[in-house]
């Protein structure tokens, strides 16, 4: 058990540098979504959910805790819904990164290794998952040295029953949904557990798996957080990572293997 405590908390710092603030208008720096960075191949993307990718060009990136603000640039893969994006199981966004944007980025983040994504993930009934994003209840302004502090959410958890889904109207081929226990939410600030926040602007955070049973394996990236449930606050719901890889390989932009779950026409 001290050896699987280690293992999260060595999770952290590593999932920390593949994730980054979304933030939105420049005269008010407002929390907007969180987005994590992938390496396939010889491309660089963000990845994020495409109802914060809805505002991309109003987005910026901090680096160097907010002294220098990037617009970052390249190409955008998004869907669009069927009806709108409340009732969009998919929410997925792309952001094909170009070479100056890496080069910036790189200041104060990493890019995630595609060895370290996980498709055709089966859910386990163990507290083997981490969402880790930047609610905008918790950033913060230091007007004296003009740079933003975000505080991180880190929910520690599992995934819901099966027949959760029906329910939430999501489809475990698509989606992966898991609990939100609000009462007992670490504060990394405080060192304590204490009530969690409104998560409005984790959108486009990862879902991370932590194996149990291999403690030296990496966290695998194994979706994208895009909902929490308006009709159970104790659900968050991701779009599987399966469907990202699946857009870039089938536009013949990686090479990477097919999922198991499903297919696009």
């Amino acid at each position: 058990m001290k050896e699987i405590v280690e293992k999260y908390i060595n999770s952290l710092p590593k999932i920390r540098n593949f994730t980054c603030t979304l933030f939105k208008n420049l005269d008010s720096y407002k929390q907007h979504g969180t987005g994590v960075f992938i390496k396939i191949g010889d491309k660089y993307f963000l990845f994020s959910a495409a109802h914060v990718f809805d505002d991309f060009e109003k987005l910026f990136i901090p680096v160097e805790e907010g002294k220098t603000l990037i617009k970052p640039g390249g190409n955008i893969i998004k869907n669009n819904p069927k009806k709108d994006r409340n009732s969009d199981e998919l929410d997925v966004a792309i952001l094909i990164l170009d070479n100056q944007s890496v080069k910036d980025l790189s200041i104060d983040y990493s890019f995630l290794d595609s060895s370290n994504l996980e498709i055709n993930h089966s859910s386990v009934d163990f507290m083997s998952y981490i969402v880790f994003g930047y609610p905008s209840s918790w950033l913060k302004k230091k007007y004296s040295t003009n740079s933003f502090h975000s505080s991180p959410y880190i929910g520690i958890t599992k995934c819901v029953n099966l027949n959760e889904y029906k329910k939430l109207k999501r489809n475990e081929y698509l989606n992966l949904i898991v609990e939100y226990d609000r009462q007992n939410t670490p504060n990394t600030k405080s060192k304590s557990i204490s009530y969690g926040p409104d998560l409005f602007g984790i959108s486009g955070c990862g879902l991370w798996y932590i194996n149990h049973f291999d403690l030296k394996s990496e966290p695998k990236l194994i979706g994208i957080m895009n909902e929490w449930s308006i009709s159970n606050r104790d659900r968050l719901i991701a779009t599987r990572i399966d469907a990202y890889t699946e857009i870039l390989r089938k536009k013949g932009i990686i090479d990477f293997q097919e999922t198991e779950l499903f297919g696009y026409k």
